[in-house]
C-alpha cells in the first residue's frame, strides 16, 4: 500500500505557471547610469511583481529579484561579477530547487529552465547587450547595491539606491525643510561645532515625562541623501513606517525620532537601531543628525533585551561605519558618565543602561572611503577604549 501511494505522489504534483518578463511594466522605473562605453540599467522588481514573473512567492523566501540591463559600446567582451551586487547571492538553480515541491517532473524541469535563462549572463560581449535577473537577499525598503564589470584592461563600478515598491520608510513624510526656519539655523565652524554639539541634550525622554530613556551617544553629518547611502552600504535599513510605530517612543527637541535604521545579525540573534534627529544646526553648510543607537540581543523567540552597556552599540557603530568605507571624518566628544557602570551595577533598576558619557561624531560619504584615508579630528578620544 505505502509503495502505491508513493507512486501516486510521484506521478502527481502541478504543472509550473508564471507570467512573461515583458508583461510586468518595471522598465519604466529603472534608472540609467552610464560610465564610458558601457550603460547599465537596473530595477528591483516588488513582491506582487516577483511571484508574478517566476510563479513563485520568493519573498517570502528572503530572495528579491534585481533586474540589470547592461550594454557594452566598448571594443571587447566585460565580465559582469555578480558578488558585488550581493556577496551571498543565490544561483538561479539554487532558486529553482528551492520551489521544486509540489510541482511534477515535467513542472520542475521548466523551472528550472525557465531561471536559468532569465539569469544575468556572465559575460557582455563587445558591441552588444546583456540583460536579466540577479537573486539577492530580501532588502525592504531602498535597496542599495552594486554592478562592477571587468574587462581586459578595463573596471567599470556603479552604485544604485532603489526604492522597492510597496515599501513606505518611515521618514518619507517628514519635511525635512520645514522642521527649522531658515533663520532658527545656525552654520558653525568646527570648534562652534564641538560646543554646539556637546551642548545638545543628554537623553531621549519618553514624551510628557523628564524621564530619560536613551543617551544622545552619536552624531552624523552630511545632507539626508549622504547619509542613506552610507548607511545602506554598511549594512543598515530602513524601517517601515508601521513597524517603526510599533516602537517605544523615544523623544528629542519635542518630536518623534525623523528616522529609524536597524541592522540585523545574520543569525538574528541581535540587531542594533539607530534614532536620528535632524538638529537645529549646521556644520558648515551640512545637516547635522542627533542620534542614539542601542543594541538588542534575543533571549527567548521573538523576545529581545536592550543591552544595558549602550557604548557597546556606539563602538559597533563606529567600527560598522569604518569598514563599510562610509566614513570621510571622525570626532569624539567626551563627556559627564550620565550612568556610570558602578550605579548600574549598584541598583540594577534606575536607570536601566549605563554610559561614559561619549559621543562620537562621523561625517558619512556617499563615495567609499578607504579605511586609513578617514580624518580623525583633534578632539577629544577615549583611548582607554579605542585601543
Amino acid at each position: 500500500m505505502s509503495l502505491l501511494c508513493c507512486a501516486v505522489v510521484a506521478c502527481g504534483g502541478r504543472a509550473y505557471v508564471y507570467q512573461a518578463v515583458e508583461s510586468i511594466d518595471f522598465r519604466s522605473r529603472a534608472e540609467t547610469q552610464s560610465d564610458g562605453p558601457v550603460t547599465v540599467n537596473a530595477a528591483v522588481l516588488g513582491k506582487d511583481e516577483t511571484e508574478a514573473i517566476f510563479g513563485v512567492p520568493l519573498y517570502d523566501q528572503g530572495i528579491q529579484p534585481v533586474w540589470l540591463e547592461i550594454e557594452n559600446r566598448g571594443s571587447e567582451r566585460v565580465r559582469y561579477a555578480p558578488v558585488s551586487t550581493d556577496r551571498d547571492y543565490f544561483s538561479p538553480l539554487e532558486v529553482a530547487y528551492k520551489n521544486r515541491r509540489k510541482y511534477s517532473g515535467e513542472g520542475r524541469k521548466e523551472m528550472e529552465v525557465r531561471f536559468d535563462e532569465v539569469a544575468m549572463p556572465r559575460y557582455i560581449s563587445a558591441g552588444s547587450t546583456g540583460s536579466g535577473f540577479v537573486f539577492t537577499q530580501a532588502d525592504n525598503g531602498a535597496k542599495g547595491f552594486n554592478v562592477d564589470l571587468f574587462g581586459t584592461d578595463e573596471f567599470f563600478h556603479f552604485t544604485f539606491i532603489l526604492r522597492v515598491p510597496g515599501f513606505e520608510p518611515d521618514y518619507a513624510n517628514v519635511d525635512f525643510d520645514s522642521i527649522y526656519p531658515s533663520e532658527q539655523l545656525s552654520s558653525l565652524s568646527i570648534d562652534e561645532l564641538k560646543l554646539a554639539l556637546a551642548g545638545l541634550p543628554c537623553c531621549t525622554t519618553a514624551n510628557s515625562d523628564d524621564e530619560d530613556i536613551g543617551p544622545i551617544n552619536i552624531a552624523l553629518v552630511g545632507p539626508g541623501q549622504n547619509l542613506l547611502t552610507a548607511l545602506l552600504r554598511s549594512g543598515w535599513r530602513e524601517t517601515a513606517a508601521d513597524e517603526s510605530a510599533k516602537k517605544e517612543a523615544h523623544y528629542l527637541f519635542g518630536r518623534l525620532q525623523d528616522a529609524l535604521f536597524q541592522y540585523h545579525s545574520r543569525t538574528d540573534d541581535s540587531y542594533y537601531e539607530l534614532r536620528l534627529w535632524l538638529a537645529p544646526i549646521l556644520a558648515g553648510d551640512e545637516r547635522v543628525w542627533a542620534g542614539h543607537v542601542q543594541h538588542f540581543f534575543k533571549l527567548a523567540p521573538a523576545i529581545f533585551r536592550a543591552d544595558p552597556d549602550v557604548d557597546h552599540a556606539r563602538y559597533f557603530a563606529f567600527q560598522n561605519l569604518l569598514y563599510g568605507q562610509s566614513l570621510g571624518k571622525i570626532g569624539w566628544l567626551a563627556g559627564a558618565a550620565i550612568a556610570p557602570d558602578e550605579s548600574f551595577w549598584a541598583n540594577l533598576v534606575r536607570p536601566a543602561w549605563f554610559t561614559d558619557g561619549y559621543r562620537a561624531v562621523f561625517w558619512l560619504s556617499a563615495e567609499p572611503v578607504a579605511i586609513f584615508d578617514a580624518d580623525i579630528l583633534d578632539w577629544d578620544r577615549p583611548e582607554e577604549k579605542l585601543q
